[in-house]
């Protein structure tokens, strides 16, 4: 192949990268990579080094990791539905909003992808982080059957920590870093953006992203 050919052949493939990534950020689906359930740490070598941080690299998490890092933390493992973190009564009652600079997106567990809720960026709502990422867990109390308010929202709070402690073993198995933080600025901000009903209740965020160097 000579010179000329290969020069067009890498602006085409340019071209073909940059129209797909740019699709991808304004689409309001996007569907992403199945996860590799290969990838990571030994369990108790994961435990030997999880630690929360409070600065992370401003590098983007790339898709794979991503895709890695929401299934690890509450996507659906078996053919009958259920998922990586257990919840009471089977409710699967937490869901995960995913704040990056280009907009909100909700995981949907269920296609392996992500449902935009709102472009623009928002990232400091939750709190200001330097993360690329950063995970709101909230728990639906309405998903339990009877109990009073008190005992369903005790329930989100346990079933909301397990997905936060996946998240935690897995950014400390695969190189990635995060830290649960309980403190929201305004969690009306987020409430309206989110359209969140009375019953579903803001209770932690992650932000992750890569070893700050």
């Amino acid at each position: 192949m000579n010179e000329l050919k290969m020069k067009k052949l890498l602006s085409l493939l340019c071209f073909v990268m940059i129209y797909n990534l740019s699709f991808a950020q304004e689409s309001e689906t996007i569907t992403l990579p199945a996860p590799d359930t290969e990838k990571g740490l030994p369990l108790m070598k994961a435990f030997s080094v999880r630690a929360s941080v409070r600065e992370w690299s401003s590098q983007k998490l790339s898709g794979q990791d991503l895709s890695n890092l929401l299934w690890a933390a509450n996507g659906i493992n078996r053919a009958d539905g259920r998922k990586t973190a257990p919840s009471a009564q089977n409710a699967q009652d937490v869901d995960i909003w995913v704040f990056m600079p280009e907009g909100i997106y909700f995981y949907n567990a269920v296609k392996h992808a992500l449902d935009l809720v709102a472009k623009g960026n928002y990232m400091d709502l939750p709190g200001k982080t330097d993360a690329p990422v950063n995970l709101v867990l909230t728990t639906d109390i309405s998903k339990f059957k009877g109990g009073s308010d008190s005992l369903r929202l005790g329930w989100g709070n346990i079933d909301t920590g397990i997905v936060s402690q996946n998240i935690s073993l897995f950014c400390a198995g695969t190189g990635l870093k995060t830290r649960p933080r309980a403190m929201f600025p305004d969690t009306d901000k987020i409430r309206e953006i989110l359209k969140l009903r009375n019953t579903q209740i803001i209770i932690l965020n992650h932000p992750v992203g890569y070893e700050k160097k």
